[in-house]
């Protein structure tokens, strides 16, 4: 690319009469400013090749160097390497004006025989005695054949007078230093960058145009060395979009050595804080630039230097160059500055904080009040990691010990989510310390913590350590609650953790009781020993107690529970949204109480029917506690019920499978995952693998004395697997029990569901008048799941006793209310919407019980034929198709046809239900 010589004729056109002046015998002086890539040496040598072209001339050139700076006479030595000696030490005036003298003499005689041209780059390296000779000589060229062309940066103060027009001085120029150029015998020529149309020349000639074509113009801004690298690194395919997508690393170390130079008009730390300020939503202003770059206010001619700069800056090819390149310790000084503008003028606290997350050392107070800050916007914009690791940062921060260790808790309660672990560890150094603030919410949230990793046993034994040292009655009973609280997870602590809190409420104080008698009320309520009228009288009588604050969200807990049990649904889930964060805040898994509250909200959904947004609220909060090795059992089991309610049979087995093998525990969490993978085999068919799991949460759930059917249907869902399996009388004898225990707490969902399965137990006419009332006694309920699959089993069963219209008017109810649990989208997952489990049910049912016409007279028919009756006989007997085929002689195809037609005529779905219907309608 000849792009260095592009609009540079004034400057060829200047050194050419500056060499004919000098080989006329009057000498003069060219000095070309350019920032570094614009292509001074480049002309420079063309220069001095136009000039040796012109006629005899001897050329002498000498390069500056910084390192050199101090050595003195370097340069001089480079033109004159035999006119020595030269002293290694800086003369004194008289030595100086000595040696000043002789050279300018030997070079006058030397120029007498040919003319000269001396050629210098770098003028700004030059040494001390080299500058005042070139500033000796300028004074004198008039009388010397010889041209000088001297090259320096924009800044350069390098002539005698007065300072430049624009009153800006040299960043690195050291007070006082004088200038060396006399005005009378030279002249300045700026080596200009690149205008557009030479640009889009150049660019045009390598296929590059469009959007490729203004990224090059901007990114270079018309330095031909920034131009030539861009061109060179540029990737085939589409426009880069940043640093990364450059195919090579010749645009970065042309953007650091431009950078190093000065980047053209502007200094060093002036192109750094803008590239920092256009990374902030802040505006570019040039007061607020030179304040990050240290510069003092009102600088005459900033706002000359900022300007370009944004324009190249903006795009962020450029600007991630510059950054990348930049020095590291340089950046920090520069981001803090920036930050610390930023939070004085009112600038938002994620803005901020991105500065923050950069700098090496987080060592004032008000940069972790701003992380915590931007931590908590972030987390109302559903940005977990980004507020984590926000939070990180803060508590590096020197704090007092109550403001770390309130930073140390919300941390580690959004660390659960990514890394239990570290989560865990976290909370076990922060209570080991010395001056932990907060003792117990520290211990309380360690111990939640631990809880939801499955270390119940653990978990306690924190919290009892914690409070075994101190002596504030109101805070070792607090502590005492805790371990209750923790103990109700595991079954075999259960009740000793109940006795203790039997104990504790005769002596608790005041704040602490109705937390301790909620505890025992539970236990009673599990027992036996309560039903749902005195429960609640009990937490009514505590309604407005004042509970000590550190319990608050532990009886916020306990009520809702109570009131999920109770029936009154609206209400308990009215107070879990007390207790838990507003969407899309994820809840604390560190606390217990908050545990607790995130289950009885979905055992809430799923009771009432809102599948949809029992999924939705809970499986980003099971993905992330899974991701970081929470386990939360009851909710897997809670989410996958309201997949298999829904119809995604498959997404149920997903999530109780996610949860990988149960543990060695009591834990009624896993209780709840053995009863809802019975209830899918129930719902499947499948009688003997929920008949199994049915009796072994049975098993367990009496081994700790946990006999009333609040919590766990499993007595009802194991009688009617029995039912099922032809073991009528255990059936029978289960249900009347799960009966007799539903009457006794008294909520119409338990004693329905009990009904429900007492009859499915009992079966026939007495079965129907049970099925009835269980209906009734569901319609009063809000459980929406009860109520259809009671009425139809009721319709079903109706309909195969010959009461068909009956069967269907409760089958036409089943229909309508399972309509109403149908999903408006499909729920989280890309799949086609599907019809609920329910839903599905009821319809094929109603399907079935539709009388079939007779096509001969046009009415309908019941009755069977005389080859149905015989094969419908037979296949009551016990018989199999194949059976059936070899008695009577017929094909199978016959048989199946056959048993179809009875089926629509009798009503039924089942083979099982033929002998029963066959009996009543004998009886009618």
């Amino acid at each position: 690319m000849r792009e260095t010589l592009l609009e540079r004729d004034d400057v060829l056109a200047a050194a050419a009469d500056g060499m004919a002046s000098a080989r006329s015998g009057s000498g003069r002086w060219l000095l070309l400013r350019g920032e570094a890539g614009s292509g001074r040496t480049a002309l420079l040598t063309e220069i001095t090749h136009r000039a040796a072209a012109a006629g005899p001339l001897r050329i002498l050139r000498a390069h500056a160097f910084p390192e050199e700076r101090h050595f003195a006479f370097s340069l001089v030595r480079q033109l004159f390497p035999e006119a020595g000696p030269f002293p290694f030490d800086d003369p004194s005036t008289a030595e100086e004006q000595r040696i000043l003298h002789r050279l300018t003499n030997d070079l006058a005689a030397d120029a007498a025989k040919q003319p000269v041209l001396l050629a210098v780059e770098d003028l700004r390296f030059a040494d001390e005695p080299s500058r005042r000779w070139l500033g000796y000589l300028t004074r004198r060229l008039s009388g010397i054949p010889a041209l000088l062309v001297l090259t320096c940066r924009p800044d350069d103060p390098v002539r005698d007078g007065p300072e430049r027009p624009d009153g800006l001085e040299a960043p690195g120029t050291a007070p006082g230093e004088e200038a060396v150029l006399c005005p009378a015998t030279g002249t300045e020529s700026p080596v200009r960058l690149l205008g557009p149309d030479s640009i889009d020349r150049l660019l045009a000639a390598h296929g590059i145009t469009g959007e490729t074509a203004r990224l090059c113009a901007t990114a270079s801004a018309g330095n031909p060395m920034l131009l030539r690298a861009l061109v060179a690194d540029l990737p085939e395919g589409p426009t880069p979009r940043g640093l990364a997508d450059l195919s090579g690393t010749r645009y970065r170390t042309a953007v650091a050595r431009w950078l190093d130079a000065g980047s053209g008009q502007a200094p060093r730390p002036l192109t750094l804080a803008t590239a920092l300020v256009l990374d902030t939503s802040a505006p570019p202003e040039p007061e607020l630039v030179g304040a990050v770059a240290g510069l003092p206010a009102h600088r005459p001619g900033q706002e000359l230097r900022v300007a370009p700069l944004v324009r190249m800056l903006a795009h962020p090819v450029p600007r991630e160059t510059v950054l990348a390149v930049a020095d590291p310790t340089e950046l920090d000084t520069l981001r803090r500055r920036l930050a610390h503008l930023l939070y004085e003028s009112g600038t938002p606290a994620p803005d901020i904080a991105d500065q923050l997350l950069r700098v090496r050392l987080t060592d004032e107070e008000w940069m972790a009040h701003t992380l915590e800050e931007a931590a908590e916007t972030a987390l109302r914009d559903g940005s977990l990691e980004r507020a984590t690791s926000l939070l990180r940062r803060a508590v590096t921060a020197p704090l007092p010990p109550d403001r770390h260790g309130a930073l140390t808790l919300r941390l580690s309660a959004l660390e659960m989510l990514q890394s239990a672990a570290a989560g865990t560890r976290r909370l076990r150094d922060s209570l080991r310390r010395a001056d932990c603030h907060d003792v117990y919410g520290t211990a309380a949230a360690l111990s939640g913590a631990l809880a939801a990793q499955g270390h119940v046993r653990m978990a306690m034994r924190v919290m009892e350590e914690a409070g075994s040292a101190l002596d504030d009655e109101q805070l070792v009973s607090a502590f005492r609650i805790a371990v209750a609280g923790t103990a109700t997870y595991d079954g075999q602590e259960w009740s000793r953790a109940a006795a203790e809190m039997r104990a504790l409420m005769d002596t608790a104080p005041v704040s602490v009781e109705p937390l301790a008698c909620a505890m025992v009320t539970f236990h009673d309520i599990g027992t036996g020993r309560l039903d749902v009228t005195a429960a609640t009288a009990r937490f009514a009588a505590r309604e407005t107690a004042r509970v000590n604050h550190r319990l608050r969200g532990g009886w916020l807990c306990a009520r809702s529970s109570l009131l999920e049990w109770a029936d009154r649904l609206d209400e308990s889930r009215a107070l879990t949204e007390r207790g838990l964060p507003t969407h899309p805040e994820p809840p604390d898994l560190t606390d217990i109480s908050q545990q607790y509250l995130i289950t009885t909200r979905a055992t809430v959904d799923l009771r009432a029917g809102r599948f949809q947004r029992l999924i939705e609220e809970n499986t980003p909060l099971l993905e992330a506690a899974h991701g970081g090795g929470s386990r939360l059992p009851y909710l897997h089991a809670l989410v996958a019920l309201a997949w298999h309610e829904l119809g995604y049979g498959e997404l149920a087995g997903h999530h109780l499978a996610a949860l990988g093998p149960e543990p060695e525990t009591s834990a009624f969490g896993w209780d709840e995952v053995r009863c809802a993978r019975a209830r899918i085999h129930a719902d499947e068919g499948r009688w003997e693998e929920a008949l199994g799991d049915y009796l072994d949460c049975g098993d367990r759930m009496i081994a700790r004395g946990f006999v009333s059917p609040v919590a766990q249907a499993w007595r009802p869902g194991a009688a009617l697997a029995l039912a099922r399996l032809g073991r009528h009388a255990e059936a029978v004898e289960l249900a009347e029990e799960n009966l007799r225990h539903a009457r006794a707490w008294g909520t119409p969902r338990v004693v329905g569901v009990a009904l429900r399965a007492q009859a499915m137990a009992a079966g026939g006419r007495r079965g129907r008048e049970i099925l009835a009332e269980a209906v009734e006694v569901l319609r009063t309920s809000p459980c929406a799941i009860g109520v259809i699959e009671a009425l139809i089993d009721l319709g079903e069963e109706q309909c195969a006793a010959g009461q068909p219209r009956k069967g269907r008017a409760a089958l036409d109810e089943a229909v309508l209310r399972a309509r109403a649990l149908a999903p408006a989208t499909a729920p989280l997952v890309p799949l086609a919407l599907r019809a609920p489990r329910v839903l599905d049910r009821a319809t094929r049912a109603l399907r079935a019980a539709r009388p079939r016409r007779d096509p001969a007279t046009g009415g309908h028919h019941n009755r069977l034929t005389e080859a149905e009756q015989r094969i419908v006989e037979l296949a009551v007997q016990g018989l199999t198709n194949a059976q059936i085929c070899a008695t009577l002689h017929v094909a199978r195809r016959t048989v199946e046809t056959h048993l179809t037609n009875a089926y629509q005529k009798l009503g039924v779905a089942r083979r099982t239900q033929l002998a029963a219907r066959l009996a009543d309608t004998a009886g009618e």
